[in-house]
Formats: C-alpha cells, structure tokens, sequence
C-alpha cells in the first residue's frame, strides 16, 4: 500500500508503505525484534535529537489538539532531525467551525484544519489556556499532506507507533488522576472516550502514552496501560480512535486567511458573552464572524 494524498478511509495495517524504516538503529537506538517481526520495545524519546515536549492543557479541554500537534511535529524531528513544537492557540482560537476549542474535538478535524492551511510555531503565537480571538500572524509554521487511521488491531497500532507516534482517543477515568507510576490501574467496563493522548512507545506488556498535563503528572508525563486486554476495542478503547498525520513540512501561514477563517469581531462577541453564558454563545450561536476591513460575514455552523 502506498500513502496517497489525504485518504481517511485507507487503513494503516502492517504491510503499510511508510517509506523509511522503522525504530531501531537508523534513529541511534538499540532494539530487538520481538511480536509480529516489530521491534521488541519502542520508546521515541530515547532518540537522541527528538525531543518531544510535554503539553500543560491546564483547564481548557483540548486534549485532542495537543495530541494531534504533538505528533506532527514529532514526526517532523523524526523525518528531518530538526525540532519544532507548534502553536496550540492557534488551532484553539481559529479552528472554531468544526472543533469546538475548550470544549472539546477530534483528531481527524485538527488535522484536517492543518492541511488547509497550516499551524504556526509555538514562539509566533504562544499559549494562554483559553479559547481567545484569532491573532492576524505572518510566520513559518508547518502543514501535512494528509492523515491516515490506523486499523482497530493490537497488531496495527504497534507496527503505526513503531513507525511515528500515534495520536489515540481513549477513556480517561478517574485512575488517570491518581496515577503515579508503573502500568495503571484501569477498567475493563473503560466507558465512552473521552481523552486524547500521542502513543509514543510499546513493551512486551504495556502502551506508552503521552499526556498534556504537565511533566508534573505520571512518569514525566507519561503513562503506562496494559496492551492486553478482553475488550476488542483494546485497554481503555486505544484501538478503537487512532490517527496519524502524514508528510508534514515547513510552510509560511498567515493565520487570518485560509487557515484562520473564523475571527470574531470584538464587539460582537463580547455583546454576545453578555447576554447568554459562554457555552451557548460558543455552540448555538453564530460561529463564523469573519471581520475584514469594513464587511462581517454571519454563517450559522455549528460545531
């Protein structure tokens, strides 16, 4: 199988066409073979030039977002040794018509956004930990030719990880607060996923996962579960959402164009917030206010 231009719906299995190897030697590791002919254990931070950074979400709910940039610039750094961490507040603040920012999203649509236009560095729009107005920025950023799933099979994820992190939706439930070290404690009845986290590594017995909580949570903000488990879905449902984006490279974005379609104008919204509560004004009111020079466009969408 070959990777094609933006294909959703082509599965990534073993066998998949990633065009370069897999974690081992080539990136200044050492590992066995182990299951399905994969390597025995995979850890991408043990690369001796990546160097993935650990995201603090704080209280804004975009799990999904971290997750998703993180891997994109990973996958970067991995392909061209050259590190980068991109601007969470730039998705947040302009990818309002399908993701709704705080307040949730998907893997699929960041990814998606990224595509149509891009996402600047972290040092061009810094993060804040809340939905803000989209900034008018001119500056290098980084973009992708498409993103792929990955088939719903221990199998499958392991041979995607052991090629390029992988951004997972899982269920998090309240052992993720209690968590600590060593492989956590999770249920098998797991619930509705709720979470997204990059899948960055495997053992014999575990998934390693990356958290946006801060070093300060888990082991330097990783996590270990069980791979095993009776559910088809895998532990915590890891198998059932798995994504990874693909060919990303540098390009200049400006943010206010096609990459940043949703800009409110100030005095709108902030009439808006004043008279019905945030989490209407941000779901069923209307969502795309793009304010240029002296027009404003009002489309009903909703996210």
């Amino acid at each position: 199988m070959t990777p094609t231009l933006f294909y959703a719906g082509q599965l990534v299995e073993p066998g998949y066409v990633f065009g370069r190897k897999c974690f081992g030697p080539d990136y200044g590791v050492t590992t066995s073979v182990g299951q399905y002919g994969l390597p025995k254990s995979v850890d991408w931070r043990k690369v001796p030039w990546l160097k993935i950074p650990v995201k603090d979400q704080r209280g804004c709910g975009n799990c999904y977002i971290q997750a998703s940039l993180v891997g994109i610039g990973s996958l970067h750094s991995i392909i061209t040794g050259i590190n980068v961490e991109l601007s969470s507040q730039h998705v947040l603040d302009a990818n309002t018509i399908t993701n709704s920012g705080c307040m949730g999203g998907t893997i699929p649509k960041v990814f998606d956004f990224v595509m149509r236009g891009g996402v600047v560095l972290e040092s061009a729009y810094p993060y804040t930990g809340k939905r803000g107005f989209c900034q008018d920025i001119k500056a290098k950023g980084l973009t992708i030719e498409g993103w792929a799933q990955v088939a719903p099979a221990e199998e499958a994820l392991m041979y995607a990880v052991a090629h390029q992190p992988v951004a997972v939706g899982v269920a998090a439930g309240i052992e993720f607060e209690n968590y600590q070290y060593g492989v956590m404690n999770v249920p098998v009845d797991h619930g509705i996923l709720n979470h997204a986290m990059l899948l960055i590594g495997y053992n014999a017995t575990s998934w390693l996962l990356l958290n946006s909580w801060s070093e300060a949570w888990g082991i330097k903000g990783a996590c270990r579960i069980l791979r095993k488990s009776p559910n088809s879905d895998g532990s915590i449902g890891i198998l059932s959402r798995a994504y990874l984006p693909l060919n990303p490279s540098f390009t200049t974005v400006r943010t206010r164009t096609e990459s940043c379609p949703c800009y409110w104008s100030r005095t709108v919204r902030n009439l808006l917030e004043r008279m019905v509560p945030r989490q209407i004004t941000e779901h069923f009111l209307p969502k795309f206010m793009a304010v240029d020079k002296c027009w404003i466009t009002v489309s009903y969408l909703y996210a």
